[in-house]
């Protein structure tokens, strides 16, 4: 579910269990810088994407099928702050009588392609950045000792994971992740050979009329690049009305260097809209087909 504002301010102020991978380097879609600049920056909200609009619709769903599964109650929705007072931890969800949480994911829903980072049930044998993410709910939370995955997995379905206690992981995660926020976070000293994802940075609200120095040689390079990148936009155009004023009503065209195809593409519908459309390719000539 989206989260609120309340939640919002508490990550601010706190290392959270999502932003435990990408301290450590294991989360393929944010780094430590990404953490960085949302804590030391204020952000507008994120667009939300196909993936996290399913996401969000779904951990109901996902959350209900787990107490099924495991014939439990649960109390959903609970936050958790770690004795030290910086890491801190949103859980989807915690299990009635027994300190076990549970932290729901999906995978693949708005993809054609069945999700590979996902084992065999009842085992941890999940992405690397969930094992980070429930090892640090179990920091946070000292005496709980497992945290359940339940899982909705495109293609494939519901399945559950098991995630436990590992002491020696939480110790290291403790240290790196305090060690960050001391060094960086509250000196406001960038992490090292690092940026943020742009997406990121045109987040950060600006200040009214403030303005900074920077080196001339940046904007140099990057009006270049956008020179750059003008003209060769323009020389795509200008040889693609070539390309498909020669091709007329046909589907693909031989020369010397291989084929060209402008074949009808198909896009099933999963969560999202199905659709069809037409991406121009080329083959070299050997690769081609006779």
């Amino acid at each position: 579910m989206p989260i609120t504002e309340a939640q919002r301010l508490r990550r601010k102020k706190h290392i959270g269990a999502s932003d435990a991978p990408a301290i450590v380097g294991v989360d393929h879609f944010r780094n430590i810088a990404d953490v960085y600049y949302s804590k030391i920056n204020d952000l507008d909200d994120i667009k939300e994407t196909d993936a996290i609009e399913v996401g969000n619709l779904c951990e109901n769903a996902v959350l209900n099928w787990f107490v099924k599964e495991r014939n439990v109650k649960i109390r959903r929705n609970q936050n958790r702050v770690h004795k030290n007072k910086i890491m801190s931890a949103s859980l989807d969800a915690e299990v009635v009588g027994i300190k076990e949480g549970v932290e729901a994911k999906t995978s693949g829903l708005t993809s054609p392609y069945q999700p590979t980072e996902w084992g065999e049930p009842y085992t941890d044998e999940v992405p690397e950045r969930v094992i980070i993410q429930c090892q640090h709910q179990m920091a946070v939370v000292a005496n709980m000792n497992i945290v359940w995955v339940p899982a909705l997995l495109g293609g494939i379905g519901f399945r559950l994971y098991k995630v436990e206690r590992n002491e020696s992981l939480i110790r290291d995660l403790e240290e790196i992740e305090l060690d960050f926020w001391h060094k960086n976070v509250q000196k406001q000293i960038p992490p090292e050979d690092n940026l943020p994802a742009l997406s990121l940075l045109k987040r950060i609200k600006r200040v009214p009329e403030k303005v900074v120095n920077i080196d001339s040689e940046i904007v140099k390079n990057w009006n270049e690049a956008k020179e750059v990148m003008r003209l060769a936009k323009k020389k795509k155009e200008e040889t693609e009305q070539v390309l498909f004023s020669l091709l007329g009503d046909a589907e693909a065209a031989d020369c010397d260097l291989g084929r060209v195809t402008y074949f009808e593409q198909s896009r099933k519908e999963y969560l999202v809209k199905a659709s069809t459309y037409r991406v121009p390719r080329f083959k070299k000539a050997l690769e081609v087909s006779l």
